[in-house]
């Protein structure tokens, strides 16, 4: 499931024990990615039509409109894979 809706995922650069992951979302997809992203989250802020901090899994990151996702401070890619798999089913 979580091919159908993301184009990649890239590690973020740093040096400690927490990972963070830019997911970008397949163009086609991405409305519909958006819609099931927003209408499964605890919405924290959001700048309209911008970027929504949102809270899911007791989990924090940020949903950019232009179909790019950013987890910060997650173990590891296992972690994300399980984040995904729920906000896309």
């Amino acid at each position: 499931m979580i091919d159908d809706y993301v184009n990649r995922i890239e590690e973020a650069c740093g040096a400690s024990k927490t990972k963070d992951y830019v997911v970008m979302l397949k163009h086609d997809k991405r409305d519909d990615a958006l819609k099931k992203i927003l209408g499964k989250v605890r919405v924290l802020t959001e700048v309209r039509g911008v970027a929504v901090k949102a809270s899911f899994m007791d989990r924090e990151f940020t949903v950019f409109m232009n179909g790019r996702l950013m987890f910060k401070s997650l173990k590891d890619r296992g972690e994300l894979d399980t984040i995904l798999g729920k906000l896309f089913e």
